[in-house]
C-alpha cells in the first residue's frame, strides 16, 4: 500500500495528541522514496523524558500503535528519549543515528 502525505499527517497528529513528542522522524524506505508495495512506515519518536521502570518503552510503543487506530498502514515505531538520542547520534550503525542522518522530520516541537 502506498502512503500519502495525508496518511503521514494523520499519523503525526495522532502521535502528537498522544505523547507530545519533541520530534517525529520518518526513516527507512518511505524517507528514501523507494518503498515497495509491502513496506511499512518507520517512525522515530523522540520524547523529552527518559524511560524508567514506571514508564516502560514497550508500553509507550504499544500506546502509540493503538493510537494509529484505523490508519490502514503497517508501522514500525521506535521511541527514544532526548538523552538516548544524543548518546546514539554519533554511532555509525545504530538505527537511531541512521534515522537522524537519513530521515525526514515530520514534526518538531517549537
Amino acid at each position: 500500500m502506498t502512503i500519502t502525505e495525508t496518511d503521514l499527517a494523520a499519523m503525526v497528529r495522532r502521535i502528537v495528541a498522544e505523547v507530545q513528542p519533541e520530534q517525529i522522524i520518518l526513516f527507512g524506505s518511505y524517507a528514501r522514496c523507494n518503498a515497495g508495495s509491502d513496506a511499512d512506515v518507520d517512525l522515530l519518536v523522540i520524547e523529552a523524558e527518559p524511560f524508567t521502570t514506571p514508564r516502560c518503552r514497550f508500553q509507550e510503543i504499544a500506546r502509540l500503535e493503538r493510537a494509529m487506530g484505523s490508519i490502514p498502514v503497517a508501522t514500525d515505531i521506535l521511541v527514544y528519549s532526548l538523552d538516548e538520542v544524543e548518546q546514539l547520534r554519533s554511532s555509525r550503525n545504530h538505527v537511531v543515528a541512521r534515522a537522524l542522518r537519513e530521515g525526514r522530520v515530520l514534526h518538531a516541537r517549537s
